[in-house]
């Protein structure tokens, strides 16, 4: 099989919700950074078809969206399947909540101290756009958005209980789906702190960072 080119941003979390999937099905990969400004590479790969991170290039085939990225790379490369068939629907409800509400409470509280940290008003004005809020409006919410995360880190800290992986004894897309906005929320490291008043979760987290 040919050379697999994973388009990416180093820290963005859904690119390492696929590099997580990569690593756990020993599958070796370029990595081709990307720049929010200039999506010439991206337009490229993609024939205009998509400008986010990540995108996959395999064998001359080209996926992008991480779910769908996951689910084609199951399918090219069963071994170490992660995505088992009597769990397919299950992980797809979970996927959709780790994308779309266990990941927003995470980015509240980490996007404003990255952004004002990296020193870049064209990424800090680029960021705040493609959000719809600026980073002062983002502080604003910090309080209720820090409790909404204390309460979802309680129920995955619930759901892990005497189990190695989310699902259970292997590790499945689950556990990507589910790591991806803590590897974001490990970028703050006063706010990652929380994790580690959850046991269960921070050795999960621990056991998913460290897959070979």
């Amino acid at each position: 099989m040919g050379e697999i080119n994973l388009y990416q941003y180093p820290i963005s979390p859904f690119s390492e919700k696929v590099r997580r999937v990569l690593t756990y099905k020993h599958l070796k990969w370029h990595p081709i950074d990307c720049h929010y400004e200039d999506k010439t590479n991206l337009l490229a790969v993609t024939r205009g078809a998509c400008t986010r991170v990540p995108v996959l290039e395999w064998d001359g085939e080209v996926v992008y969206n991480s779910a769908d990225i996951i689910k084609w790379l199951d399918r090219k490369a069963p071994e170490n399947r992660v995505i088992p068939d009597g769990s397919r629907l299950l992980i797809e409800l979970v996927d959709n909540w780790a994308d779309n509400t266990f990941f927003m409470p995470v980015l509240f509280l980490t996007i404003p101290n990255l952004l004002d940290a990296a020193g870049d008003a064209k990424l800090k004005a680029n960021r705040e756009k493609l959000i719809g809020m600026t980073t002062a409006q983002m502080r604003e919410r910090r309080a209720p958005m820090k409790e909404q995360l204390v309460g979802y880190m309680r129920m995955i800290d619930d759901q892990l209980a005497g189990r190695d992986f989310f699902l259970g004894k292997s590790f499945t897309m689950a556990d990507a789906s589910v790591y991806h906005p803590l590897f974001f929320l490990a970028l703050n490291p006063l706010n990652f702190s929380m994790v580690k008043d959850f046991k269960n979760v921070s050795l999960w987290y621990e056991r998913i960072r460290d897959l070979v």
